[in-house]
C-alpha cells in the first residue's frame, strides 16, 4: 500500500519541493534512485498520482516512470517500489508523454485560476496522502513557496516571526484549491493541451475576462488555453481580441480549426478580421470556408471599413410587404439572432427594396390576420453602404434606433448595423486616438 509514514492530521499533507530528491529503493530495500517527478492524472476536484519518475546517476541522469500500483511506500523520507532494480527500465530522457507532470507541467508555470480569473505562477505544490492516494490538494503561489524551494524558510520563518509574528506571510498561506486551477501544458509535437480539467469553470468565465486572462500568458500557454475551449466559446473569446492577437493564434491553429471560427463569427467580425488581411490571403482563407459564408464575406469585402458597407451585418429579417402578421412571426421564430437584430424587423418589395420597418413588440399586439404594413412604422430611417460612422451614430442617437437598415444606391436593402456594431467600432477609434496622443507625448 502506497501511504505515508504517520497518517493523522497535518502529516497527510507534504510540499512537492520536499519530496524531490528522496531516496527510492527496490523491493529488497536497495537504492534505485530519487524521486524527480510525479506524474498526475485529473479526476473531480483533484488529481492524483498516476506514476512516479526516479532519476538514477549524478552527472548522466537516467529515468524510470514507475506506475503508483508498483509504489510500496512514499514519505519525504523514503519511498520504495515492489519491483527489484534489475526489471526497472531506465532512459536517457523522462518519458511522460500526455501525463501532466508536475515538475515540468505545473511547478513554476503559468496556470489559469478560474476562481479569481487571472493567471498565477505557481511556487510550489501541495500534496495530500489520502488512503492509498497520493492526491494535489493545492498549488502554492506565495512567497514562502519559494523560500521553500530555495531551503530557506526555516531562517527566513525565524526572522519573520521575530519582527512580526502576525505577518500575513506566516499565518495565511497564498493556496489555491486544484479544483480552481487550469494547467496550460502543451504537448510540444502536436501542440496540443495535455490534459482537460475545469472546462465548466473556463465556459463559465465571460470572454472579455478570458481575453485579459490570455493576453497574460506566455504565447505558448495562450495557444493551450484557447484549445481548452470549445467552438463557441473559442469564437467569442476571439472576437475580444485585436487583429494582431487574432491573426497570430490562426496562425498556430491548423487549417480546420481556423476555418471553423471564421466560419462562426459574425458576418461583421468576418469583415473587419479579413478585411485588415492582405487581399491574397484574405482570398485563400475564403476559398477554404463553407460556400455561403465566403460568398457573403466576399460581397461586403468591397467596402470601406469605416463605412456602413464595411461595418453592416448581412444576418437580420425582413419579410415581404404581402405577409401578414402571422407570417411574419413565424420567420421571426425560425431565425436565431442577437437581440439587436430580432427587435428590428424591415419590409421590402419584390425586388428587396426597403418600404419599411415594425418591431417585434408591435408585431406581437397586431391582429395575426393583418397584412405587415399595419404594423409598420410612420418613418423608417435607412443609411447608404457609403455613410460614415459619424453619420450612422448620430441618426443612432437622433431616433434611438438600436439596428438601422442599409441601402445601396437603387434602396435595395443589404444589412444592417446594430448599435453593438457601431458603439464597438467607436470604441475602437477612441482607443486609436488615445494611443496616438500617447505616443505624440
Amino acid at each position: 500500500m502506497a501511504t505515508q509514514n504517520g497518517s493523522a492530521g497535518q502529516d497527510m499533507f507534504v510540499f512537492f519541493s520536499r519530496m524531490l530528491g528522496v531516496g527510492i529503493v527496490d523491493a529488497d530495500r536497495q537504492p534505485l534512485g530519487v524521486l524527480w517527478d510525479v506524474l498526475i492524472e485529473p479526476f473531480g476536484k483533484y488529481a492524483k498520482a498516476k506514476a512516479l519518475v526516479v532519476a538514477s546517476g549524478r552527472w548522466q541522469k537516467k529515468f524510470a516512470t514507475i506506475g503508483w500500483a508498483d509504489v510500496e511506500g512514499l514519505a519525504p523520507g523514503q519511498g520504495q517500489v515492489k519491483a527489484r532494480r534489475a526489471a526497472v527500465s531506465f532512459s536517457a530522457t523522462p518519458e511522460h508523454k500526455a501525463e501532466l507532470s508536475l515538475r515540468q507541467d505545473i511547478l513554476d508555470q503559468q496556470v489559469v485560476d478560474t476562481n479569481h480569473q487571472n493567471v498565477i505562477r505557481v511556487n510550489d505544490i501541495h500534496l495530500l496522502f489520502a488512503e492509498k492516494d497520493l492526491v494535489v490538494a493545492h498549488v502554492d503561489i506565495g512567497l514562502r513557496g519559494i523560500f521553500r524551494r530555495l531551503g530557506y524558510e526555516p531562517w527566513v520563518d525565524a526572522l519573520v516571526r521575530l519582527i512580526r509574528p502576525n505577518a500575513a506571510y506566516l499565518n495565511k498561506p497564498h493556496f489555491i484549491s486544484w479544483k480552481h486551477i487550469q494547467p496550460l501544458s502543451i504537448n510540444p509535437v502536436s501542440m496540443t493541451i495535455k490534459v482537460d480539467v475545469s472546462q465548466k469553470e473556463l465556459r463559465d468565465i465571460p470572454a472579455p475576462d478570458l481575453s485579459e486572462i490570455m493576453l497574460d500568458l506566455a504565447p505558448r500557454h495562450r495557444l493551450a488555453l484557447f484549445k481548452t475551449l470549445d467552438l463557441a466559446a473559442r469564437t467569442q473569446l476571439f472576437m475580444m481580441l485585436e487583429f494582431k492577437e487574432q491573426k497570430s493564434l490562426l496562425e498556430d491553429l491548423d487549417e480546420r480549426e481556423a476555418v471553423d471560427i471564421l466560419n462562426h463569427l459574425p458576418t461583421d467580425e468576418g469583415v473587419d478580421f479579413l478585411g485588415a488581411l492582405p487581399r491574397p490571403v484574405a482570398e485563400k482563407i475564403m476559398a477554404l470556408m463553407e460556400t455561403k459564408s465566403a460568398n457573403r464575406l466576399s460581397s461586403l469585402l468591397g467596402y470601406a471599413s469605416e463605412s456602413a458597407g464595411g461595418l453592416m451585418t448581412t444576418e437580420f429579417i425582413w419579410v415581404l410587404e404581402t405577409a401578414t402578421i402571422e407570417e411574419a412571426l413565424r420567420i421571426v421564430k425560425e431565425r436565431t439572432l442577437k437581440a439587436e437584430a430580432i427587435q428590428s424587423i424591415f419590409i421590402v418589395d419584390g425586388q428587396k427594396r426597403l418600404v419599411g420597418s415594425t418591431s417585434l413588440r408591435r408585431l406581437i399586439i397586431a391582429e395575426p390576420g393583418d397584412n405587415v404594413m399595419k404594423a409598420a412604422l410612420k418613418k423608417t430611417v435607412s443609411i447608404r453602404t457609403e455613410d460614415d460612422v459619424k453619420k450612422i451614430a448620430f441618426l443612432m442617437d437622433k431616433y434611438k434606433y438600436v439596428a438601422l437598415p442599409v441601402v445601396n444606391t437603387e434602396s435595395v436593402l443589404v444589412g444592417i448595423i446594430t448599435i453593438d456594431d457601431i458603439f464597438n467600432r467607436l470604441v475602437t477609434i477612441a482607443w486609436r486616438r488615445a494611443r496616438r496622443r500617447k505616443d505624440i507625448r
